[in-house]
């Protein structure tokens, strides 16, 4: 059985049942986390410098954002969950936080990019794991998960599931600083 499912079967099917669960017991926002469950990281965790492909096909680096806080969100298109938080998100961004979006879709910028379009998502800096190596590397287990990185580069805080990130300007600061 372990050569039939190896690290991306064992994902997808992890993120096939928290997706499907989350639909069948939702559908309205008011069934998002408060930001208080969010995992504090203590001591700030290390982390690798996860690498993304850009909407545009570049690579974009994590460390690139060195300096400042970041909320780096794994989600997909065909996640419920994650289409439901996607709009905070972009919110959060236009409010001056750096909001990295890494969708996780594997026909990439040509699923994701209309999607986007179709949605108005335009404040986050959204890239691209098609491989899902980055997804690997953070741990990833479902999705949506987020992760609050500091301007250090470490892992402060982590969130599984669905949140309302409507006010979370302030509860990224405060793990932040």
């Amino acid at each position: 059985m372990r050569t039939l499912m190896g690290r991306r079967g064992v994902l997808a099917v992890g993120v096939s049942l928290s997706a499907g669960l989350w639909a069948r017991n939702s559908g309205a926002a008011e069934d998002m986390q408060a930001l208080s469950t969010i995992t504090k990281v203590v001591p700030p965790g290390a982390l690798p410098d996860l690498g993304f492909t850009g909407l545009g096909g570049g690579r974009v680096m994590l460390s690139a954002f060195r300096g400042k806080p970041v909320v780096l969100n794994f989600w997909a298109t065909w996640c419920t969950p994650c289409v439901a938080e996607l709009p905070d998100l972009d919110r959060l961004a236009a409010s001056g936080v750096v909001v990295l979006a890494a969708s996780t879709d594997r026909a990439g910028a040509s699923v994701v990019a209309p999607f986007l379009a179709k949605h108005g998502i335009s404040h986050a800096e959204v890239v691209l794991d098609t491989g899902n190596e980055s997804t690997h590397a953070a741990g990833v287990v479902g999705f949506p998960t987020t992760l609050i990185i500091d301007g250090q580069g470490r892992l402060r805080g982590r969130l599984e599931g669905p949140a309302d990130w409507s006010s979370a300007a302030g509860v990224v600061a405060g793990l932040t600083a």
